[in-house]
């Protein structure tokens, strides 16, 4: 959601992701209960896009008015699905005879309510820094998918323990972002370099 205001956002014209917002990851104030997701700043668009996008030209008034918008972006982390993953489709093999990946990724209506909620508190930041006008975006992608081989002490709901091991294959260990359980409503990428670091410690010091 981005907000256009009355005077520079960025006075320094240095944008450097300053602002992230985790007050509302665990619900609650309105929203469903247990994780939402966080809120951090995004920003405007590149004044080419937005030149390509438009059926006219706007000359020097663009410019103007992007300098005025700053936005911020919402993380919503989706319900834990069980029908959600990857599986493989051997009926229809590449050229080079590779079976296919086949992923499947739904949002629930608790993932919508999710995302309304944190939209909610955006337009809300956004109004109490200045903001005089508002424009949602919706991104309709989804990103830093996890979860589908997750990791966990209980056998009967994580194929791998809480080493990353895979229960009952000798020797195969799973440290990316399938291994994570939930994603924090964060990128992963630091998240995933720490458990790999502390799987990679654990089979050292046992010798593995």
């Amino acid at each position: 959601i981005y907000g256009v205001f009355p005077r520079l956002p960025d006075e320094a014209r240095v944008f450097h992701k300053q602002v992230g917002f985790h007050d509302f990851y665990h619900g609650g104030d309105g929203g469903p209960a247990g994780h939402t997701g966080v809120i951090q700043q995004v920003q405007s668009p590149p004044e080419g896009l937005i030149r390509e996008r438009l059926p006219f030209e706007v000359n020097g008034f663009l410019p103007r008015l992007l300098s005025r918008v700053t936005g911020l972006l919402v993380l919503a982390e989706d319900q834990p699905v069980r029908e959600n993953g990857v599986t493989i489709d051997r009926a229809s093999p590449d050229r080079f005879g590779v079976p296919q990946l086949v992923i499947r990724h739904l949002h629930t209506e608790r993932d919508q309510a999710s995302r309304r909620a944190l939209l909610r508190h955006a337009r809300a930041i956004l109004r109490e820094a200045g903001a005089l006008a508002f424009y949602t975006h919706e991104i309709k992608t989804f990103s830093h998918a996890g979860g589908t081989v997750r990791m966990g002490r209980d056998p009967r709901t994580s194929p791998l323990d809480e080493w990353g091991a895979f229960r009952g294959v000798e020797s195969l260990s799973v440290v990316d972002a399938s291994a994570l359980p939930v994603a924090g409503g964060v990128n992963p990428s630091l998240t995933i370099a720490a458990n790999a670091l502390r799987v990679g410690e654990h089979l050292a010091r046992e010798g593995v």
